[in-house]
């Protein structure tokens, strides 16, 4: 189980990411493009991202429902960095927008990677 400073630091990463996601859509980097509201579909895909691995595996028999969760996580997860590319080349988003949105994604999926590797590091005994 993790401990207290462990989630507080998940939380604190999690939240800057959105922080990230927010300026992305407030800041007029670009004076031709104003300001938007498009890149908080990125945050909606930190909230679906999750949901296959969830729903379909069955734990680690390695089944294909467990295939299939991971191949839908992992779309979802590259949507989070292609909806700002998409919307910087359509004109829709600056391209200073669509960096911040990128380092959102960065920081969210890094932190939760991060968070699983720290605790199989701690569990493993193996040590580095």
């Amino acid at each position: 189980m993790a401990s207290a400073s462990e989630m507080v630091v998940a939380a604190f990463l999690c939240t800057l990411a959105v922080v990230l996601s927010i300026l992305a859509c407030v800041i007029t980097t670009d004076s031709g493009i104003s300001a938007n509201w498009w890149p908080m579909f990125v945050v909606a895909t930190y909230a679906i991202a999750p949901f296959p691995l969830v729903l379909f595996s069955k734990g680690s028999d390695g089944g294909m429902a467990t295939y299939w969760a991971f191949f839908t996580t992992g779309w979802i997860t590259t949507a989070s960095f292609g909806i700002p590319a998409i919307l910087a080349h359509s004109k829709i988003i600056a391209l200073g927008n669509c960096f911040l949105s990128i380092a959102a994604s960065l920081v969210f999926y890094g932190s939760a990677v991060g968070v699983q590797w720290y605790q199989a590091r701690k569990e493993s005994s193996f040590s580095f």
